[in-house]
Formats: structure tokens, C-alpha cells, sequence
């Protein structure tokens, strides 16, 4: 009986579970820490905008970290505000204001700016600026980073997709002595467009 009560709470509840081809990811980021949870729009909303919590160059004073985290803000089809959503973040420098879509349209691809390894005698960055594509513009959005690195080879949801989601691959805080890079990758979660 507790068996058949376990496995009819198990299929009632939504899956929280995604499948590895509803991601996108571009290679050759950098891949130092830990990835974060999946955080996701609420479902039948998508992510229209984005920001970036950035560090500001220390010009060798200090250790820099460029990227910090990212949040998307997501909405519904009615244009509705429905949350926003982070994944892992680190806890260095500012929010660098948002950079969104037109009204009715979604995000769907990204490019990062990644800094590869610098070896153990120079300050790495990993993440550095990130770009984000709307559906319905040939251009993208940019939002300001730092000038370190190179841009990596953009990736799109599939058709009919729109970004509603992400994780993070963030390195935690590697104390007084050690080189701290914060966030290294990011994949993007796409979801079915209404």
C-alpha cells in the first residue's frame, strides 16, 4: 500500500528533472569549481532579459574576478514579469543594470567571453562578458564586462525554443592567498515557446 501511495505522489508531482538536449553550452570555457542547481523560469514563462554581476578591473592591486554571476528575468507569453533566477553566484562587485529583449520576445542563444588558463604565476578571470540573442533580432545584447579573453562560439535553442533557465559553474572563494576566478561556465536551459 505505501508503495502504490509513493509511486502515485512520485507521477502527480511535476518532474523537476531536464534533459541533457534542452541545454546549450559553448566549449572551451574555462572549468574550475562547481556547477550549480538548474534554476528555471516558472513553467509557461521564458527569460527576456539579463544581467551581469560583475567585478571591475583591480589594475593589479588585487585579484580579479570579472564575472561574477548571472540572473535572467523571466516573463510569460502575456508579457507578465514572473521572477528572475541565478543559479550559483559569487559574491564580488556589481549588478550592471539589464539588458532585454523587445516586449513578446525571448532570449535564445548566447556567446561567453572566457580567459583560458594563465598558469599558476598570473591572475586568471574566466568569465568575462556575455552576449544574448533574441528571438526576433539579428543583433545581440552585450552586457559590459571586462576586456580579458576571447569570445567563445555562440549556441541557440533549438527551433521553437527560448531560453527559460540556467546553471552556473562558479569557483568559491579561494581565500587571502589563493587566485579566485568566480564564474568559469554557464549552460542555458531551453524550454518549448508557446
Amino acid at each position: 500500500m505505501l508503495l502504490l501511495a509513493v509511486l502515485a505522489l512520485a507521477l502527480a508531482a511535476p518532474s523537476l528533472a531536464y534533459s541533457p538536449d534542452d541545454f546549450i553550452h559553448s566549449l572551451g570555457a574555462t572549468f574550475l569549481g562547481f556547477w550549480g542547481a538548474t534554476e528555471a523560469c516558472p513553467v509557461g514563462s521564458y527569460a527576456r532579459a539579463f544581467e551581469l554581476k560583475v567585478e571591475k578591473q583591480h589594475w593589479g592591486v588585487d585579484d580579479d574576478t570579472s564575472v561574477n554571476a548571472i540572473r535572467l528575468y523571466c516573463y510569460n507569453a502575456a508579457g507578465e514579469p514572473t521572477g528572475n533566477v541565478t543559479s550559483s553566484t559569487m559574491n564580488r562587485g556589481s549588478w550592471t543594470g539589464v539588458y532585454s529583449c523587445d516586449e513578446g520576445d525571448f532570449l535564445y542563444g548566447y556567446n561567453l567571453k572566457s580567459q583560458p588558463d594563465q598558469g599558476s604565476l598570473t591572475d586568471d578571470t574566466a568569465a568575462n562578458a556575455l552576449r544574448m540573442y533574441c528571438r526576433q533580432t539579428s543583433d545581440y545584447l552585450e552586457s559590459p564586462g571586462n576586456k580579458w579573453g576571447s569570445w567563445l562560439e555562440p549556441s541557440f535553442c533549438r527551433s521553437g525554443m527560448g531560453v527559460c533557465g540556467l546553471m552556473t559553474l562558479v569557483e568559491e572563494d579561494q581565500g587571502t592567498f589563493g587566485d579566485d576566478t568566480a564564474l568559469n561556465d554557464v549552460r542555458f536551459l531551453c524550454c518549448d515557446l508557446p
